[in-house]
């Protein structure tokens, strides 16, 4: 696959990278950079995607640019059935299973420790416009 570059700056301090895909168009990864008011560049986040465009890594960083944690993500199709944070030495500290209902909404996040001990539970409700 061939790569072509692309850098988008905006003029809030925050500055994007793109490595978007020559043949394709789709983005590969997306690294977000904040630059202080000295002009210095700051690493602030970064996201991995697969050839069908769908997260599977994302990066998070410190003030200082120094990695804080990251996240990988499951996929079942187009939805993400689960979430998996680790430490920046690569410890996982927490996993998060979604359930969607049979029309494919999400219903709930359950999230776990790293032992596999449910943590807690988000619930996801809907209220629908009457027609």
């Amino acid at each position: 696959m061939k790569l072509s570059h692309v850098l988008v700056c905006c003029a809030a301090g925050l500055c994007f990278s793109l490595t978007v895909s020559a043949q394709t168009g789709e983005v590969k990864t997306k690294t977000v950079y904040e630059i202080d008011s000295k002009g210095k560049k700051i690493l602030d986040s970064k996201e991995e995607r697969d050839d069908r465009g769908r997260v599977v890594k994302e990066y998070s960083y410190d003030e200082y640019g120094e990695l804080k944690k990251y996240y990988t993500y499951e996929y079942k199709g187009k939805k993400v059935v689960a979430e998996y944070e680790y430490s920046a030495s690569g410890k996982l500290k927490e996993k998060a299973v979604y359930q969607y209902n049979d029309s494919g909404k999400r219903i709930a996040k359950l999230y776990y420790d790293a032992n596999g001990k449910l943590l807690k539970k988000k619930v996801y409700e809907y209220t629908y416009y009457a027609e």
